[in-house]
């Protein structure tokens, strides 16, 4: 008897890790053409392909909305069933942070211009090079600032922090929002968690910041969250400079 159950154990797992394999390969073919999409959709609105008139404009930016939604719900179910299935693995390079935390900015140059946001990003002049995984990296501090971005009350401003050590790093974002109740920031981590601002948000699904905090952690890294009663909500992580083992693939820019 021992032994059958043992078998149903074993198959119910190995049908279980099936079905999470093909969950994350479709996800992962639904990526590319997501991303481009989105990527199309940003030119046209920047008048690459011609000027739009107000209604092609604010057709044009409903759907690039829909689209950005997409994109973020392939990538975050993507982190997530590879986190499960520990496929998620650490390839490090070495790389200026201040780099990567720019480049996002530059990507996400509309969305804060609609917003009206007043973008202050305080970080070392010399720049910031980290051993870690760049790719996974880049898609936790985009949740992050896509997130506060999102959030933000409208012309406020919106403080990125880093600070660089030998050791460690410290990067936060701080933005003008409603208060966050300590209970809700408790489980703010959490999978498919949601408060009462991401009640506000259609397009949010809860695993925006659910992901940066696997990333963080397979880092051997710490998520921070804060509110206060002001409205001032401030998100970030603090993380090892690390270095590249011999067994671990390196390439140093």
């Amino acid at each position: 008897m021992m032994g059958y159950q043992m078998y149903l154990i074993r198959k119910y797992k190995a049908q279980n890790k099936s079905e999470m394999s093909y969950i994350a390969t479709l996800t992962h073919d639904l990526k590319s053409p997501a991303h481009a999409q989105l990527n199309m959709l940003n030119m046209i609105l920047k008048g690459q392909f011609g000027e739009l008139n107000p209604k092609q404009y604010e057709m044009i930016k409903l759907t690039r909305s829909s689209a950005k939604y997409m994109s973020n719900l392939v990538g975050t179910v993507l982190t997530d069933y590879r986190y499960k299935l520990s496929c998620a693995q650490i390839r490090k390079t070495r790389f200026d942070i201040v780099n990567v935390i720019n480049s996002i900015l530059k990507e996400n140059e509309l969305l804060i211009e609609e917003k009206e946001l007043n973008i202050l990003f305080d970080y070392p002049i010399e720049g910031c090079i980290i051993c870690a995984d760049k790719l996974q990296i880049e898609r936790a501090v985009i949740n992050l600032i896509t997130n506060a971005i999102s959030y933000s009350l409208e012309n406020s401003s919106l403080l990125i922090k880093l600070y660089c050590e030998k050791e460690q790093i410290k990067f936060s974002v701080s933005n003008k929002s409603r208060y966050i109740k300590p209970k809700e920031l408790k489980n703010i981590f959490n999978k498919f968690s949601k408060t009462i601002n991401s009640s506000m948000n259609k397009a949010s699904t809860g695993l925006g910041l659910f992901s940066a905090k696997q990333i963080i952690t397979m880092h051997k890294g710490e998520m921070f969250a804060q509110s206060s009663t002001d409205g001032i909500c401030t998100f970030g992580f603090w993380l090892p400079t690390g270095k590249i083992d011999k067994k671990e693939f390196a390439e140093t820019l």
